[in-house]
């Protein structure tokens, strides 16, 4: 038995929840390494040349750290749902990708846990979607799913 489709377009657009600005981070960064350079170089005076290999290991690793955050600020899921196709488009980090899913054979893959992402699957091509969600939301983000497709 065929399910219907919706007749008019759904969409939902998922953002991780990012606080800082690209600005902020790069202060966050100075504020944190700043302290630690002075302190070092205090050591560095006194002959304690390690302290200040430590403080720049230190400072690399925060480096790393917010640049990821920096990296990924912006990645999001998109879904579109019509009556001719289901579109999935996503964003980690530099790389964009778009899925498009038939909507009479996509399936919802309900998550086996709680902290699972919920997948989409038409005739073996699965898409995971609402990984930035938390529980209760991507809860109701399966609801609202199987609801437009006729679950």
């Amino acid at each position: 038995m065929p399910r219907d489709v919706p007749s008019e377009p759904r969409s939902w657009l998922l953002e991780r929840r990012c606080t800082l600005t690209q600005h902020q981070l790069a202060l966050v960064f100075a504020s944190l390494c700043v302290p630690s350079a002075l302190v070092a170089l205090a050591f560095l005076w006194q002959g304690y040349w390690y302290v200040l290999a430590y403080a720049v290991l230190e400072q690399a690793a925060l480096a790393a750290c917010l640049r990821y955050c920096a990296r990924h600020r912006g990645d999001y899921d998109r879904i579109d749902i019509s009556p001719a196709a289901i579109v999935v488009e996503q964003r980690r980090g530099r790389q964009c990708s778009t899925l498009r899913l038939h909507p009479r054979t996509t399936r919802l893959l309900p998550p086996r846990r709680d902290s699972d992402p919920i997948q989409l699957d038409d005739r073996g091509r699965q898409i995971e979607v609402g990984r930035f969600l938390g529980v209760a939301q991507r809860r109701r983000l399966a609801d609202e799913l199987a609801l437009c497709l006729g679950y």
